[in-house]
């Protein structure tokens, strides 16, 4: 699955994809399902591919399924 879809600036590197199941993916896709524990700290060159695409705490949200403004955001 892509880490960052091409349809949010994500591209087709062998880097912007990790494998899963379908089920996984399908929670993902719906922003159900928290990557983060599961891609840290294996998957570090997956991770800063994504961060490039959509800088640090778009990659997060992204990522972690979280929608919201991070603790303490941006004034």
């Amino acid at each position: 699955m892509h880490l960052i879809p091409r349809s949010l600036g994500g591209c087709g590197d062998a880097l912007c994809v990790v494998p899963a199941c379908r089920r996984c993916h399908r929670d993902y896709d719906r922003g159900d399902l928290d990557l983060l524990p599961y891609l840290e700290p294996g998957c570090r060159a997956q991770l800063a591919h994504a961060v490039r695409h959509v800088r640090l705490i778009g990659a997060l949200r992204r990522i972690s399924g979280r929608r919201e403004e991070p603790a303490g955001g941006a004034e």
